[in-house]
């Protein structure tokens, strides 16, 4: 039986990762996520949440907002690491396969 959790998160690129492995597991019963405060502003964190959800087909799990700041220190940002959004990275180029059916001919080979 899966284990029900409520995840805690602070989306940038680590917990965007996080979701999918918690929402793949199936030993884990996502129950609701909240975002926090932490690698972007508590509403950046919460767009990323919506947006993970969307992307992953799952907007049937509860999202809150959850801590607006750290409990022990004041909020840092890392738009240095997660970029503006929480969530940027590289703008990836789009590369064109050049063998569609190098599968067949492998399991051929490899028969």
């Amino acid at each position: 039986m899966a284990l029900p959790i409520l995840l805690d998160c602070d989306p940038g690129h680590d917990d965007a990762i996080a979701i999918v492995l918690a929402l793949a597991s199936p030993e884990l019963d996502v129950k609701a996520i909240t975002s926090s405060a932490g690698n972007q502003t508590p509403e950046k964190t919460l767009r990323n949440v919506l947006r993970m959800l969307t992307l992953l087909n799952r907007t049937d799990i509860p999202v809150a907002s959850g801590a607006v700041k750290p409990l022990m220190r004041n909020l840092i940002i890392a738009d240095n690491v997660h970029g503006e959004s929480g969530l940027d990275g590289p703008a990836w180029t789009a590369r064109h396969c050049r063998n569609r059916h190098l599968h067949r001919k492998t399991v051929r080979r490899w028969s």
